[in-house]
């Protein structure tokens, strides 16, 4: 705040006239601020999703329901879906019930080839089949960069859920997180880095405050 200083009476009263300018925002500053806090937001809702997923797991165990959430995440691995999925993108799944899958759906499961024991793979489904003896749906299923479909059917009580969205290489993070030192890099360091800014940014503003009481004291005696 710049102030014009004009000694005039009226009515035994002295006037002051006041300019306010405002405060310039350096592009620097504003820049970092929005990407500590966009940091911030970012961290705070991937912890408070985790905790959700915690839960949800937790609760339903001690109900003795062990079957997969609603929404669930996978890392995938490999480059059979390229170039809808790249490899180390994450994917989000939802539970559906069988028979509202289609063909053309991307779904995640659990793969019944004796090849790939206990492995979850995410593809796409190619053939919808239905038993009307056992009221059970299978799928044949094929990566979109892969040649053949896959060898075995996914069968409706291991897909896990269809793919509604993905995260692009997400999975970097969770190889990060996966080390010793990952939850330090990923989540302390811009934690403290945000805490610092905010304590240096407080210093400023009070030193600033302070220097303007002090102008304005110093007005006043005059």
């Amino acid at each position: 705040m710049d102030s014009n200083i004009e000694n005039k009476n009226y009515f035994g009263v002295r006037h002051y006239k006041v300019k306010v300018v405002k405060e310039k925002i350096r592009p620097l500053q504003f820049i970092s601020s929005v990407i500590s806090y966009a940091l911030f937001i970012w961290l705070l809702l991937i912890g408070l999703t985790l905790v959700v997923y915690i839960v949800d797991i937790k609760v339903r165990a001690a109900k003795g329901d062990n079957t997969p959430p609603e929404y669930n995440a996978y890392v995938v691995l490999t480059g059979s879906m390229v170039p809808e999925i790249m490899p180390k993108d994450v994917v989000i799944t939802k539970k559906r019930d069988p028979k509202d899958l289609e063909v053309g759906d991307i779904i995640t499961f659990l793969s019944s080839d004796s090849r790939l024991s206990n492995i979850i793979v995410t593809h796409r489904i190619k053939n919808k089949y239905y038993d009307a003896t056992t009221g059970r749906y299978s799928f044949q299923t094929q990566g979109d960069a892969n040649n053949t479909e896959d060898f075995a059917l996914a069968e409706d009580t291991n897909i896990i859920g269809e793919v509604i969205f993905k995260i692009p290489k997400l999975g970097y993070i969770q190889e990060i997180l996966a080390t010793k030192g990952g939850l330090i890099i990923i989540v302390l360091i811009p934690c403290l880095a945000i805490l610092s800014y905010d304590i240096v940014k407080l210093g400023r503003n009070i030193k600033n405050k302070s220097k303007k009481e002090k102008s304005r004291l110093t007005v006043v005696r005059r």
